[in-house]
């Protein structure tokens, strides 16, 4: 029993120490996420030349599947852990988070849906998240 008990303890001290020195990140409102490194290159030059129809441009590498555009609305609905870099390429990352919808269907009653999101972007993207505790 004290074996175990003593093998519990390392493991959850290995852990702790992994995650500490991990900050955590969200991701700034205006930011593209896409499929690849290439993707988000295209995304970003082409907002440059858009010429102010940006809402066109999320609705075009949305249909195609290539880009979305995070806004606002989906980072102050992120959940904790935020952003999590799963990968570097250069000054891309690929991060993984998810965000929480809320809808309320009757008095007592709503509907929570839960995506886990993952796509690349710009390392400069990410920034630390307020404190929540």
């Amino acid at each position: 029993m004290k074996t175990a008990w003593r093998a519990l303890m390392l493991a959850g001290l290995a852990v702790s120490a992994a995650h500490a020195g991990e900050s955590l990140q969200t991701l700034k409102p205006g930011s593209w996420l896409c499929t690849s490194p290439e993707a988000y290159d295209q995304a970003v030059a082409e907002e440059r030349r858009a010429d102010g129809d940006r809402e066109e441009l999320k609705r075009r590498l949305l249909e195609q599947k290539l880009c979305m555009y995070v806004d606002a609305e989906y980072v102050e609905k992120m959940m904790v852990p935020y952003a999590k870099v799963l990968e570097r390429q250069g000054s891309k990352v690929k991060v993984t988070f998810t965000v929480d919808f809320r809808k309320r269907l009757a008095l007592l009653h709503r509907q929570i849906t839960r995506i886990t999101y993952a796509g690349w972007t710009d390392e400069g993207n990410l920034v630390a998240a307020r404190e929540i505790l």
